[in-house]
Parts: C-alpha cells; sequence; structure tokens
C-alpha cells in the first residue's frame, strides 16, 4: 500500500514538470533585469581646515560643508550615508554639513554608499578635532637656499621649518617676486628656473593667523649653454702642487659662453689630490705623486695630470685651521685658544700662558709629514704680532719657534730646532730688519741651517718629519692675538720675494 502512494506522487511530480515546460513555450514571463552597478571608491575634497592625519581642525559651533565625488559616475544608486561617532562634539547632516558644538574633543566621521557595503575604497572616515582655539607658526625659516644660481629649465626643491611643534596647521604658502625669472609651485616650495636674473621666493604661514609669519630668499637663474669642446690650459703649477693647496684648475670651453657647472669632475687618487665640483684641487700629502683629474660633459671628455712636489708646503689660512684630524694646521687644545676668520686672515686669541702653538705633526699622534730641503730649503710663514719679537733671544715679548725633527735617524730635528737658547727667534724677515707691529710679517726659515755645532748633514734625501709645530709663546699680556695668513716652503729667497711682490700687486 505504502509503496503504492510513492508511486503515485512520483507521477505526480513528473506531469507537473511536463505541464510547466509546456507552459514556457506558450507564455512571455517579460524581460531580463537590468545589472546594478555599485559604487567602487569614494573620494573626498581637501578642505581649508585639513591638518594632515586625515584630521579636520575646526573650532567650536562652526559648521563646514564637506564636498565628495564618488566612481564611477554612472553607479545605480550615487546616495551615501553619514554617521558622527559622537554627536555631542560634531555631527554630520546627510548631505554632509559638518557641525561642531559648544565642546572640544574628537569625533570621527565616516561616509558610506547607501546600498551596500563595497570595498574598502568606499568607506571614508575623517577625525573632526574640535578646539578651542588654534595654535599659529611663531617662526619660519627656509632651510636649504642654494649656493649658487640654478639653471633656467631646471627645478629646486626648497624645504621649511617653522616653531613651535604643536602648530595647528603646518601649511605654507610661497610665492615668487618675479615669476618670468622663477617660478614656485604655491604649496610646496618647488622652484622652477625661467629665464635669466633673479627673484626673491617667500613663503608664509598658512595657519588662518592675522598676521602670519614669513621668510624669504634669493634665487638667481642663469641661462644654460651646452659644452661643445674644452681644452685644459698649460699651467706650470700643476706640476709642483703643495701639501694643504687649494687651487683652481684653468681651462677654456666652447662656445666661450657655455656653461661651467655642466662639468662633472673626478680624480683617480681622491685620497691625495680631490677636485670639487667647480674643478678647484686640494692636496692632502707632501709625498711626490700624481692624479689624473678628469672634466667631462657627455662626449666632451678631458685629462689632464697633475703632480705634488715632494716636501713643498702650500697652506692659505684666510679660512681657518684644522682640528687636527685632516691634514691642516691646528692650535694645541690644551691653551684654550679662540679662532676667527675673515677669509683674508685668521686670527688667534692665544690661552692660558698667552700662548699659541700652531701645529702639524705631533710627535706620538701617528702623523707623518716630510720636508726636502734641497728643492724646498725655505720655510716661511707670513703672521702680525702687536708686539716686538727679538730674533734670536728669548724674551718676554714673545717667540716664534719652528719645531721640526725626524724619528732621529737621518738628524734633523733638536739640534737645529726647538731646543731653546739663541734657537726661540731663529727666523728671518723677509726685506725688514724687524719685526712689524702695524702690518704682517714673512717671516723664514733655512732647512739648512745649522743652529748648533752639529756634524753637516746630506740635505740630499727626504726627511719623515714626526713633529712640525711653530711654538708661540711668551706674549706679555698687551698682545694677546697674532694673525695668520700663510704657511709655505720655497726654493730660494728669489722665490720667496717674487711671490711676496706677486701677492702684494695682486692686492693692490
Amino acid at each position: 500500500m505504502k509503496r503504492d502512494y510513492i508511486k503515485y506522487f512520483v507521477g505526480l511530480a513528473a506531469c507537473s514538470l511536463l505541464g510547466l515546460t509546456a507552459c514556457d513555450d506558450d507564455k512571455d514571463l517579460g524581460e531580463k533585469m537590468d545589472e546594478m552597478i555599485t559604487i567602487s571608491a569614494i573620494t573626498l575634497e581637501d578642505t581649508q581646515y585639513d591638518a594632515g592625519n586625515k584630521t579636520i581642525c575646526l573650532l567650536k559651533n562652526k559648521e563646514l560643508q564637506l564636498s565628495w565625488s564618488i566612481m564611477p559616475e554612472s553607479a545605480t544608486n550615487t546616495n551615501v550615508q553619514w554617521t558622527s561617532s559622537d554627536e555631542s562634539v560634531a555631527t554630520v547632516t546627510q548631505e554632509g554639513l559638518v557641525m561642531t558644538k559648544d565642546k572640544a574633543g574628537k569625533a570621527i566621521i565616516t561616509m558610506t554608499p547607501e546600498i551596500g557595503f563595497g570595498p574598502e575604497a568606499t568607506i571614508v572616515t575623517r577625525t573632526v578635532e574640535v578646539m578651542d582655539e588654534y595654535t599659529y607658526m611663531s617662526t619660519i625659516n627656509i632651510t636649504n637656499v642654494p649656493a649658487e644660481e640654478i639653471a633656467a629649465g631646471d627645478e629646486y626643491q626648497l624645504t621649511v621649518s617653522s616653531e613651535p611643534e604643536t602648530t595647528t596647521f603646518k601649511r605654507y604658502k610661497w610665492t615668487s617676486s618675479n615669476p618670468e625669472i622663477a617660478t614656485v609651485d604655491e604649496k610646496t616650495g618647488l622652484v622652477t628656473g625661467i629665464s635669466k636674473g633673479d627673484a626673491t621666493i617667500t613663503v608664509t604661514a598658512d595657519d588662518f593667523s592675522s598676521n602670519p609669519v614669513s621668510a624669504s630668499c634669493e634665487i638667481g637663474v642663469k641661462i644654460v649653454t651646452p659644452i661643445t669642446g674644452m681644452t685644459f690650459t698649460e699651467d706650470a703649477e700643476l706640476n709642483q702642487l703643495g701639501y694643504g693647496q687649494e687651487y683652481q684648475i684653468k681651462y677654456t670651453l666652447e662656445p666661450v659662453d657655455a656653461t661651467a657647472s655642466l662639468l662633472t669632475w673626478t680624480s683617480d687618487n681622491p685620497e691625495v689630490i680631490s677636485v670639487d665640483k667647480t674643478g678647484k684641487l686640494k692636496v692632502h700629502t707632501t709625498k711626490a705623486t700624481s692624479a689624473v683629474i678628469t672634466a667631462s660633459y657627455g662626449p666632451v671628455v678631458q685629462n689632464v695630470t697633475v703632480t705634488v712636489a715632494d716636501g713643498r708646503f702650500w697652506y692659505s689660512l684666510g679660512n681657518g685651521l684644522g682640528n687636527g684630524l685632516d691634514n691642516n694646521w691646528y692650535l694645541d687644545g690644551n691653551n684654550a685658544s679662540v679662532v676667527s676668520s675673515d677669509g683674508n686672515k685668521t686670527t688667534v686669541q692665544m690661552g692660558s700662558g698667552y700662548r699659541g702653538d700652531l701645529w702639524l705633526a705631533r710627535s706620538g699622534k701617528g702623523k707623518i709629514v716630510n720636508v726636502t730641503p734641497a728643492d724646498y730649503r725655505y720655510f716661511a710663514i707670513k703672521i702680525g704680532f702687536k708686539s716686538q719679537l727679538i730674533p734670536g733671544k728669548n724674551k718676554p715679548n714673545g717667540c716664534i719657534k719652528l719645531e721640526i725633527f725626524d724619528d732621529g735617524i737621518k738628524k734633523i730635528g733638536p739640534e737645529y730646532f726647538g731646543t731653546g737658547g739663541d734657537a726661540n727667534n731663529r727666523y728671518e724677515i723677509l726685506g725688514a730688519s724687524e719685526i712689524l707691529t702695524t702690518e704682517p710679517n714673512v717671516l723664514y726659515y733655512d732647512l739648512q741651517s745649522r743652529y748648533k755645532t752639529v756634524t753637516p748633514t746630506d740635505w740630499n734625501q727626504v726627511f719623515d718629519l714626526v713633529q712640525c709645530k711653530f711654538v708661540i709663546a711668551d706674549f706679555p699680556e698687551t698682545a694677546q692675538t697674532y694673525d695668520l695668513y700663510w704657511i709655505r716652503s720655497f726654493k730660494s729667497i728669489e722665490e720667496l720675494q717674487a711671490f711676496v711682490d706677486s701677492e702684494n700687486n695682486t692686492n693692490e
């Protein structure tokens, strides 16, 4: 009986299915439903109250209308919904109007599509921070003004710093006094050179202050002319560079108005002879050596070999002294001397005991320099004093004593310089019989002189000095400073005199 019922129901279901199939052939059930296009992304437009980190800073009891856009524009339903996490701080209408309350604090404003949840790009949030008042900038500075002109067509990014750190809106507005010379991006400070000339670039705090702070800098713009050719000038100085020397390589360009700053400069031996971006050399050794200096711009490539003369010194001291770690002269740190420079000379304010010893190499410090008395016999210094030094004497009105010695094997050292007695001021004054106190003096020391009776030394060798210094001491209280101009070595008195004459002619 049960089996008969099952057969009956199966048959009935089969008939019903056949009936529906037949109906599909006879009836039209209507058109297909249109496909729904959902929102894929929502973009909230920036506001003038944005303070970074997706935060909008507003004062109490204010209103701000938000604007936005959706993608794609052909979305079936473009409506959005707004909510606030704390309506006691800020509310938002369904039209995106934010209204702050009379209460400081923070509220999270959220915007989502009206239909469906969608991808993450469709959920937009902003923190609305409600405050009693804004904190304005007190100072502003442009931090990286270009040291040289920029080229027309080139870009240069200016940067800025400001205080205090708690400034509410760290935003800036940039302007150019002459956009025909140089333009600047109003928001980023990116400068673009347009044509030759000068323009003043100004940055102003964009922080709603009634009297915003600002800062300015001058930007020079030059016209760039490509280099088609280059030739190094024949220059004997490049074959006899001296220790400590800074020397500008001479050259000509084609065309004559080509932009020199386009050149790239390199040295194949920068540890002994380095070169900067302008073609200025700096010598870091007293040993005879050489380097190949290359200047290049695209297909224009030129090389010149430069050489250091063994034992030649060529220091200019108008821009200061070293710290004992480089290859420059430095002061004894125990005397607490103070140094100032003006580009022409360095003035030393002597420290305790009215002493200001000047060092290049110091025994036990590991630094060794060398002298070649057979070639560069005369060691000279241009220096200014305020008291009368007496040659050959150790007087209370001051002394300047050259103190050099090697390891004792080659016998240049205390027997010749620095053992006291009449060695203290054993110098010669170029062109004068006594120290002048109203202008600088050129003092020189004969490296082949025997200041004490010793066996003559073979000067035809290189002496490696473990100590090289000027003892500058015993000055009266009324003469506490001295001026340094240069320290150099020469082959002859005639060469020294010729150099001083040429220097004087240049300064006239």
